[in-house]
């Protein structure tokens, strides 16, 4: 991202939040990231502009939120990268409604041999965020996008058994069907603007076996500060090569 966000100039000088303007090289700095569900105590209700690679023109997306919470995990004999990624995820109130179109992924939990998903319209804007906590939070990892998830229409479960470290431990878990695709994307925010450090990696997003994740913390993002009531971890991203567009 090429700026910092803008509600975290009000607090850059509190937090050292501030994110450098310079794109970050090689692949996004995250590979894994849990996904919980959560109720804010402040609903945020935020009209944003945004365009990913699937967009012709940049639209406005109503967005309401947040409904889920992500946080830097490891698996799979990767550990969590540093700075930890948080992020907040905002429902899509008015989703442009999009022909279902086939791409081509490559994931590190499906591999090389099924690369082919079918997505359709954008249900999720992902933005990057902080948790706060009683000393000055974790920095964003620089080059860490925003993005927009796509729901996955053909996706078949991998039926797999993932070790995980995350916030509850480490331990396997069931891994069942892809369900999102998550591009990053461009966003224009009030008179902010924040471009694509990464264009060709994305995050794969599959079911997990539910479990109680109950925790009551505090998130600084683009919106400002909110205090997130999280109830179950719901899902896993995994980070992947976008490759190409079949409908094309």
């Amino acid at each position: 991202m090429n700026s910092c966000l803008r509600s975290f100039g009000v607090f850059a000088s509190l937090f050292g939040c501030v994110l450098s303007s310079t794109a970050a090289l090689g692949h996004s700095p995250v590979d894994f990231l849990e996904v919980i569900r959560v109720k804010p105590a402040q609903v945020i209700e935020h009209g944003v502009e945004t365009r990913s690679r699937f967009d012709s023109r940049k639209k406005e997306s109503k967005l309401e939120g947040p409904t889920y919470f992500s946080r830097g995990v490891g698996a799979m004999k990767r550990a969590v990268k540093s700075p930890r990624a948080y992020m907040n995820w905002f429902t899509i109130k008015n989703p442009t409604q999009q022909p279902k179109r086939q791409v081509d992924v490559l994931d590190m939990v499906r591999g090389g041999n099924s690369k082919q998903l079918q997505i359709g319209s954008a249900a999720f804007l992902i933005s990057p965020s902080q948790q706060l906590t009683s000393g000055a939070p974790d920095e964003i990892p620089e080059g860490l996008d925003i993005y927009k998830a796509y729901e996955i229409h053909d996706g078949s479960s991998v039926d797999l058994k993932l070790d995980i470290d995350g916030s509850l431990g480490n331990g396997k878990v069931s891994v069942g069907k892809p369900i999102y695709l998550c591009m990053s994307s461009e966003e224009w925010h009030h008179d902010e603007t924040f471009a694509v450090t990464h264009p060709n990696d994305c995050f794969v997003v599959y079911e997990i076996e539910e479990q109680p994740a109950v925790s009551t913390f505090n998130t600084i993002d683009q919106f400002g500060i909110n205090e997130l009531k999280g109830s179950t971890l719901r899902w896993i991203c995994v980070r992947a090569a976008f490759l190409r567009d079949k409908s094309k």
